[in-house]
C-alpha cells in the first residue's frame, strides 16, 4: 500500500527541467491579486521566509513575544526567534501567530497584532483572506500547489506589501536557495546550509516564479480534486468540528487510539497530531488525532482503500 504524508511531496525533477522558461515576479502577484481581491499578495521563497519579513514589516524586536502554537514546527520557531522572542499561552505578547491548521480557521480573542498562519490552507478563488481579522496571512506554495519552493505573505494594507517587497528585494537568497534546496533531494546535507538562511532571504528568482505561475494555472483542477476527497472523508471526522467551505484542508482528522502497527497498515506516515478544539466558551484545548491526507497526492484509490479499513477497525466519532 502506499504511504502519504500531511502535505504533496513536490516534483523536484521536473522543477529543474521544467518550465525552461522565466515569468517576473509581478505576473505572478497580478494573478494572484486578481483571484484573491481582499489582499496584497508579495512572493516570497518559502512560508518561513513570508512569516519572518511580516514580522519586521510588524516592527517586532528581540524584547517582544510572539504568541505561537504550543506545537509549532521548528521553522516557525527559527522564522520568529531572528527577530523577536517565541512563546506559548502568554498574554503579555505584543504579536500573535495564529495557525489555521491545515486549513481549519481558528479563532481567538486578542489584543495582539494577528499574523494568520494558513500555510497548507486551500482557499477557492474568490475567498476572502484574514479569516480571524489578522493584518498578514501566510502560504506555503509547496505544501498547496506541491511546487519545489514558493511562499506567498498577504498584507491587508497595501503599504505594508511594498515595504515587506522592499525587504524581500533587499534579502537576496533567489537562484542561489533555490539550488540548495533541489540539490538537497538527492545530497541531503545541503537541505541544511538551504535551512539556516532560508528564513532571513525571501528572494525569488525568476525561474522559480515560473514553476509557480505554471503551478497557479492548475488550481481550480486541484480544488475539484481536494472537494472530492473531502466528501470521502469527512463522515470520519470528529464531529466537533465544522465542516470548511472555501478553505479545503491538506487533511481530515478522525478520532482512532489504535497502535503505530495499525498506521503502518494505512500507510499513513504521519503518526498521531495534537488539533486545536474551540469550545463555546472560547477556550481552547488540544485533542490527539489522526490526521488522514486528501491532497492532491492522494490517489482516490487509496483513499477508498484506507476508507474499507477504517470501516472495519474504526467507527465514526461519538
Amino acid at each position: 500500500m502506499a504511504s502519504h504524508f500531511l502535505w504533496p511531496k513536490g516534483n523536484f525533477h521536473k522543477s529543474i527541467i521544467y518550465p525552461p522558461y522565466a515569468v517576473p515576479i509581478t505576473i505572478v502577484e497580478d494573478t494572484l491579486q486578481l483571484m484573491f481581491p481582499s489582499g496584497y499578495p508579495v512572493l516570497c521563497s518559502s512560508g518561513r521566509a513570508a512569516l519572518n519579513i511580516s514580522l519586521l514589516c510588524s516592527q517586532a524586536e528581540r524584547k517582544d513575544l510572539v504568541n505561537v502554537f504550543p506545537y509549532a514546527s521548528h521553522c516557525v520557531l527559527d522564522a520568529v526567534s531572528r527577530v523577536a522572542t517565541p512563546t506559548s499561552g502568554s498574554q503579555n505578547s505584543r504579536l500573535k501567530i495564529l495557525y489555521h491548521q491545515w486549513g481549519f480557521v481558528q479563532k481567538h480573542r486578542t489584543h495582539s497584532i494577528v499574523i494568520e498562519d494558513s500555510v497548507d490552507t486551500l482557499c477557492l478563488p474568490g475567498t476572502k483572506l484574514f479569516p480571524a481579522g489578522g493584518a498578514f496571512e501566510i502560504w506555503s506554495l509547496p505544501k498547496i500547489l506541491g511546487t519545489s519552493s514558493g511562499g506567498v505573505l498577504w498584507c491587508r494594507d497595501r503599504n505594508l506589501a511594498k515595504q515587506a517587497r522592499h525587504i524581500r528585494d533587499n534579502r537576496g537568497g533567489g537562484l542561489m536557495q533555490w539550488s540548495l534546496r533541489i540539490l538537497s533531494k538527492k545530497i541531503p546535507a545541503m537541505h541544511f546550509y538551504w535551512q539556516g538562511l532560508e528564513a532571513s532571504k525571501g528572494a525569488v528568482s525568476i525561474f522559480q516564479a515560473a514553476e509557480i505561475f505554471k503551478a497557479i494555472q492548475k488550481w481550480d483542477c486541484i480544488v475539484s480534486n481536494r472537494l472530492k476527497k473531502l466528501n470521502i472523508l469527512w463522515p470520519y471526522a470528529v464531529d466537533w468540528l465544522r465542516r470548511p467551505r472555501n478553505r479545503l484542508p491538506s487533511v481530515i482528522p478522525i478520532k482512532s487510539d489504535k497502535s503505530e502497527f495499525f498506521l503502518k497498515e494505512l500507510g499513513l506516515i504521519s503518526g498521531y497530531r495534537m488539533f486545536t478544539r474551540t469550545v463555546l466558551s472560547g477556550a481552547h484545548t488540544y485533542e490527539r488525532v489522526l490526521p488522514i491526507p486528501i491532497h492532491q497526492d492522494v490517489d482516490e484509490a487509496w483513499l477508498d482503500d484506507l476508507v474499507i479499513k477504517l470501516k472495519l477497525r474504526v467507527l465514526p466519532d461519538e
